[in-house]
């Protein structure tokens, strides 16, 4: 049996199945990972499910029918699990999807035209720091483009590494007049009298340059805006009120303190696992696994 058919039926087996399941549990939303899958193929699947089709890229193709949702995640390779959290996440902050509703999600290895993985669940128990009374200041922090973008540096340099070796590092997201006080700079600053136009994370070419800046110690700070501003930045904030898990270090908490004194956020790349870990109000609030 040709590939692509045998390609086909199983696709068509793992949807009916999940929709039926969704359906038997009073289900109304799926969450899928739609790269490289022929969206008219859950037509025959599902009836009333609205289903949120999570992308890569800049451009998405419209939804196939008016309730369905196009979300563009980060365009970085990740586990499977790890793409169902950023969907779940950036849907619930984007409120399509209700903090207490059940979703089904169902993911696949990146790039095999293929589901294999089936989860219900809810966003108030994959994120239970999330609260209704905190979602408006969590939407207005990672709603910004450039908070999609650093997510996606940070997850594509934790895979990657820097000449072969691991990378571990922090990069802080916020108002710089407010994260001022609690800057200090461990090196000369290397960004100091570069153009802004230089120094954007949105500008492809400068991503070398923040990979090579990894490399040393200290933290990379980027404004609202998506400007780095500063690299080799010790983070001056009291670690005293952090409360972390056993087996983060200096760098998590260091990550942590810094946005529990200000509004920044701040991700940590973990050099001995690869990990990405996102940080709030002085809490981790997204852990991200290194593709293995």
């Amino acid at each position: 049996m040709p590939g692509g058919t045998k390609t086909r039926n199983h696709l068509a087996e793992f949807t009916s199945h999940a929709f039926s399941l969704a359906r038997s549990l009073g289900i109304k939303t799926a969450l899928v990972l739609a790269d490289e899958l022929r969206r008219d193929e859950f037509e025959e699947h599902r009836t009333t499910e609205r289903i949120i089709w999570l992308v890569r890229g800049e451009e998405p193709p419209a939804p196939e029918r008016p309730d369905d949702i196009t979300l563009v995640i980060p365009e970085a390779r990740v586990t499977r699990m790890s793409q169902i959290n950023i969907g779940l996440f950036f849907a619930t902050l984007r409120g399509h999807i209700g903090l207490n509703d059940t979703v089904l999600c169902l993911s696949g290895m990146a790039g095999s035209g293929r589901l294999d993985l089936m989860l219900v669940t809810k966003p108030n128990h994959d994120f239970p720091w999330l609260r209704q009374a905190d979602l408006d200041r969590t939407r207005y922090l990672l709603s910004p483009r450039e908070f999609g973008r650093l997510l996606e540096l940070a997850l594509r340099f934790a895979a990657e590494g820097r000449e072969g070796k691991p990378i571990g590092a922090i990069f802080v997201l916020g108002e710089m007049r407010e994260l001022e006080p609690y800057l200090r700079q461990l090196i000369l600053n290397p960004c100091k009298g570069h153009s802004r136009a230089l120094r954007s994370i949105h500008k492809p070419e400068f991503a070398e340059s923040l990979r090579e800046f990894c490399g040393l110690d200290g933290a990379i700070v980027v404004s609202r805006s998506g400007i780095v501003e500063s690299v080799g930045t010790y983070l001056d904030a009291p670690t005293g009120s952090v409360r972390l898990r056993q087996g983060l270090g200096a760098r998590h908490a260091a990550a942590a303190a810094i946005t529990k004194v200000t509004d920044a956020v701040a991700f940590a790349i973990s050099e001995s696992s690869g990990t990405v870990m996102l940080f709030d109000n002085g809490r981790p609030i997204l852990e991200l696994e290194r593709p293995r």
